[in-house]
C-alpha cells in the first residue's frame, strides 16, 4: 500500500473514531473505550516485538500505571492528568531498570522472567496495606461522573500515541536497527549496534504507553484491587490481539484489538466465561494458519488482484482481435 492510500485510510479511521459518540449511546461509548484502551496495550505490546522480543510482562507495567495514578490521587490530591502521566514514567523508568537484566535473556526464558514480574509486583501490592489498600483496593472519586464522551476523547488520545510511535519507528533509521537486532542480535552486535541500549529504549517506551494506559483506568472504572491492575490473562491479550491483527505492522494491532474486544464482550454478555476460551483457540488458530495475521491475510488477497491489473495483454488475445 502506497503512503498516500495508507495516510488516506487512516484520516478516514480518525475522522470516523471521533464522529462516533453522536451516532453511540452509554454502551456503545464503553466499548469504544475499551477497545482504545486495548488497542494502546496491543500496539505498545507490538514496539517491543520490532526488535524481537517476546515478553508476557505487559499488565505488571498497566498495573504500575495504575497504581501510581490511584496513589498519587488517593494520597496527595494529584489531578488526573499529572497522575497518568506519573503512571507513564514510573511504568517506563520500572522498565528501564528490569529490561538491563530481563533482556539478557531470550526465548522462553525471557518470557518467563516478565510473567515473574506481573506476580511481584502483584505480591508487593497486597502486603504493603497500609499503602495500597492490599485486597481491598482503592476506590476513587469519579473523574468523569459517569459521562462517557469525555472519557471516550482522553482514551482515543492515549490509544493514538503507541500507534503514531509505531508509525514513527517504521519510518526513521530505528526501524532498520531494531529489525537487524530481531532477525540476528549476534550479527547486529557484529556491526557495532549496542543491542542492549536499543532493546531497553524499546522496553521502555513500550512500558510507558501501557502505563498511561493503565493511568487513565481507575478514574475512569473509579476503582482498581490487584487481581485486575496485574491480571496474567491482560498481559496475554495484549499479546494475542497483535498476533490475530498482524506482528510488526501499525494496522495489526489495532485490528486485533477491534475484532478481539468487541466479539469477547459479545461472547461474555451470551456465554459468561466463555471468551477466555475463545481466546485460547484464536491464539492457536492465528499461530497454526495466519502467520501474517489478518493484515497479511488481506494483503495476500489483494497481490493476485494488483497482479493480474498489472498483467500486460497477451499475445494470443492480441492475434485473435
Amino acid at each position: 500500500m502506497s503512503v498516500a492510500a495508507a495516510s488516506a485510510g487512516w484520516t478516514l479511521v480518525a475522522l470516523a473514531a471521533l464522529a462516533a459518540p453522536m451516532a453511540l449511546g452509554n454502551y456503545g461509548l464503553h466499548l469504544l473505550v475499551l477497545v482504545c484502551m486495548y488497542v494502546a496495550l496491543s500496539s505498545s505490546w507490538n514496539i517491543l516485538t520490532l526488535a524481537g522480543q517476546l515478553t508476557l510482562g505487559h499488565a505488571g507495567f498497566f498495573g504500575v500505571g495504575a497504581y501510581t495514578s490511584a496513589l498519587l490521587a488517593l494520597r496527595l490530591g494529584v489531578p488526573f492528568w499529572a497522575g497518568m502521566g506519573a503512571g507513564a514514567l514510573a511504568a517506563a523508568v520500572l522498565a528501564g531498570v528490569i529490561g538491563l537484566v530481563c533482556l539478557r535473556l531470550r526465548g522462553v526464558y525471557l518470557a518467563i522472567a516478565t510473567l515473574s514480574l506481573v506476580e511481584a509486583l502483584k505480591i508487593v501490592v497486597l502486603n504493603v496495606p497500609d499503602v495500597t489498600e492490599g485486597s481491598i483496593g482503592i476506590t476513587l472519586s469519579p473523574v468523569f461522573a459517569g459521562a462517557r464522551r469525555p472519557a471516550y476523547h482522553v482514551m482515543l488520545a492515549v490509544a493514538a500515541l503507541p500507534v503514531l510511535a509505531t508509525v514513527w519507528i517504521r519510518r526513521s533509521k530505528l526501524h532498520v536497527v531494531l529489525g537487524a537486532i530481531r532477525e540476528d542480535e549476534g550479527a547486529a552486535q557484529m556491526a557495532g549496534i549496542n543491542t542492549t541500549a536499543y532493546k531497553v529504549f524499546a522496553f521502555a517506551l513500550s512500558a510507558a504507553f501501557a502505563g498511561l494506559a493503565g493511568g487513565f483506568y481507575p478514574h475512569y472504572i473509579t476503582y482498581i484491587v490487584p487481581d485486575t491492575a496485574f491480571s496474567i490473562g491482560l498481559s496475554i491479550e495484549a499479546q494475542i490481539m497483535p498476533i490475530l491483527g498482524g506482528l510488526y505492522t501499525v494496522t495489526g494491532p489495532v485490528v486485533g484489538a477491534v475484532v478481539l474486544t468487541l466479539a469477547g464482550e459479545y461472547l461474555r454478555t451470551r456465554f459468561g466465561a466463555a471468551n477466555l476460551l475463545v481466546y485460547g483457540v484464536v491464539m492457536v488458530v492465528a499461530i497454526l494458519c495466519l502467520p501474517g495475521g489478518l493484515v497479511g491475510l488481506a494483503q495476500r488477497w489483494r497481490a493476485p488482484l494488483r497482479t493480474r491489473r498489472a498483467r500486460p495483454p497477451q499475445e494470443g488475445v492480441a492475434d485473435v482481435r
